[in-house]
């Protein structure tokens, strides 16, 4: 990480070098050299204070944003002079840890004062975008508005969710009014990372307010995430260790519903993870194992590039994802599942019954992921020779875990999730060309062959801003895997359908059947469904022609069924087999 701290140093300079083409960017408050001033005199006295405030990762979140904003000239919500003075903020913190004293304004957002790896409060009736000045004395610190201001007393620092209120033990608030509130930043004592809520910069895509954590939430997450590092320490010790290294400060999310967990990191706030609160500590575990990678890779990626930064803009498969991906997302992906891939490898041998079973499901559905993903890349991805040997090295240790075996039902489900994800991207981002399906679409309506001149249909990649959750049958085949009795409840409750349910469970004969159904009953209104059409290429097989076709180009099938009154199925699939090989894409 020494190497990330020195990348963020430079960041901060070339911010300070372009403020100064801009006189007027700080606003009201002291200018951009002058805050930095103050930090650099604070690091002259007592360099710890200074480190703990810029080796945040929400620091170099807001460089990062705050220079594409500089240099594309694009405009935000918030003021450039407020995303300015979060140096401000910074410089106001350091002093603070550093014991003083200090004399400061700063800017309010929407009300709030935040200081960065201290806390923040909220005044009422304020303008949107206002200053408030931070003072440091003998009597403590002082936060000044036109109308309010806030008393801290004690020693400033991040405080462990505890039984003293709130935020624990710490920065005890005096406010005038009484009503005021200082809520400090908070530490999972049991595993020393901070659990933040109010950084304005700690989301991936967009500034927020402080969404505070009641005390009971808090301690719940510091439970969880002591289960989660035990599980680390005891199953996965070197991972443990990089992630103890790595991971600085965690966003708590709402928990999401489980096998559908979410978690993001940024190449400018390495260190920072948001995640949603673990279903269990085997999944927070994985999380984390899955974002330290995207933080590794984010650290290297400011060393050296990895991708050719003059190779034209490309879009690619990869069945972690909906939406059509680019290169550097690509290898960060392949690289964030190999490790996710070696998490569940090692973890299969520790865990019993349905949850070991579901740990050899996703080895085998991730250790193939990682193999075909890193091949197509290698075969065609604008890489960049270390970039080639990165990828290289990643892809020979994968080889190496190709003949550890997994149990046949994981392996069989393992194998159905591939076909499905890929097939389901395919339907949806993938067109054929028009003049071709139009005369394919006539011959099948007038009962004729396939014309003889058709044998392969191009496509074109036109991404679906639609697709949504193409995973949704590994879903319900990680909960077959590990929740075999809710699985059967929401059957007969008819919350899963009988066609995906029969699939599932490997009765391919009886999902073909209904899935059939279905696509008989919609073809009389128009109304074909893509994933009915996929699921019938899943249940007949890749043995018999029609599924063939249904897996391969399921696009293809789609876009002539759609344009002939006769509608489609498994004997439109059949009948493309002459045009329907592997696609070119």
């Amino acid at each position: 990480m020494d190497a990330e701290t020195s990348h963020r140093r430079l960041a901060f300079r070339a911010v300070l070098d372009a403020l100064r083409d801009r006189p007027g960017a700080a606003g009201p408050l002291m200018s951009a050299d002058e805050a930095w001033d103050l930090l650099v005199d604070v690091e002259r006295r007592r360099p710890a204070a200074v480190k703990v405030v810029l080796d945040s990762p929400f620091a170099g979140a807001w460089a990062a944003r705050l220079l594409r904003r500089l240099h594309t000239g694009g405009t935000e919500d918030v003021p450039l002079w407020v995303e300015v003075g979060y140096l401000h903020t910074m410089a106001a913190s350091a002093v603070v840890h550093a014991g003083g004293p200090l004399d400061i304004r700063v800017p309010m957002r929407q009300g709030v004062i935040h200081l960065p790896t201290l806390g923040h409060t909220r005044f009422a009736d304020h303008e949107v975008w206002e200053t408030a000045t931070v003072r440091m004395s003998e009597r403590g610190v002082e936060i000044i508005t036109a109308a309010d201001r806030i008393l801290l007393e004690g020693v400033p620092a991040p405080t462990p969710a505890g039984p003293g209120g709130p935020g624990g033990p710490g920065m005890v608030a005096r406010a005038v009014p009484v009503t005021q509130v200082w809520r400090p930043t908070r530490v999972a004592s049991a595993v020393g990372v901070v659990l933040e809520d109010a950084d304005p910069y700690r989301l991936t895509r967009h500034s927020a307010p402080p969404v505070w954590l009641p005390a009971a939430d808090l301690q719940r997450w510091e439970r969880k995430l002591a289960a989660v590092w035990t599980v680390l320490r005891e199953g996965h010790p070197g991972l443990a260790e990089a992630v103890s290294a790595t991971v600085a400060a965690i966003v708590a999310l709402p928990a999401a519903d489980r096998f559908h967990s979410f978690s993001a990191s940024s190449n400018d706030a390495v260190g920072s993870v948001e995640m949603s609160e673990p279903h269990d500590p085997v999944d927070g575990a994985a999380t984390l194992a899955h974002e330290l990678r995207h933080a590794l890779l984010g650290a290297l990626s400011h060393l050296d590039d990895l991708v050719d930064p003059r190779a034209a803009p490309r879009l690619w498969f990869v069945p972690w994802r909906d939406d059509p991906r680019p290169t550097r997302g690509v290898l960060q992906g392949v690289y964030a599942y190999h490790g996710v891939t070696d998490f569940w490898r090692i973890q299969r041998r520790r865990a019993r019954g349905a949850e070991a079973m579901l740990a050899h499901f996703e080895f085998a559905v991730w250790r193939r992921a990682v193999l075909d993903i890193s091949a197509d890349l290698l075969r065609d991805g604008p890489l960049t020779g270390l970039g080639r040997r990165f990828l290289s090295g990643l892809r020979l240790t994968a080889l190496g875990w190709i003949g550890e075996p997994v149990p046949t039902e994981a392996r069989r489900l393992a194998d159905l999730v591939h076909a499905d994800t890929r097939a389901m991207w395919r339907i949806h981002h993938l067109v054929p060309e028009q003049r071709l399906v139009h005369r394919l679409a006539a011959a099948w309506s007038d009962g004729a062959a396939v014309p003889a001149d058709v044998v392969a249909v191009p496509q074109r990649l036109r991404p679906d801003p639609r697709a949504r959750a193409l995973d949704s049958r590994a879903r319900l085949a990680r909960r077959w895997l590990a929740e075999r009795d809710a699985f059967r409840r929401d059957e007969r409750d008819a919350v899963i359908s009988a066609a995906d349910a029969a699939l599932i469970a490997g009765d391919g004969v009886r999902a073909g059947r209904l899935y059939a159904r279905t696509l008989d009953a919609a073809d009389q209104t128009g109304s074909a469904d893509r994933r009915d059409l996929v699921g019938l290429g899943l249940a007949l097989g890749e043995h018999t022609t029609a599924g063939r076709v249904l897996r391969r180009r399921p696009d293809l099938v789609h876009a002539v069924a759609r344009a002939a009154p006769r509608g489609g199925g498994a004997a439109l699939a059949a009948w493309l087999s002459p045009c329907g090989d592997e696609p070119s894409f």
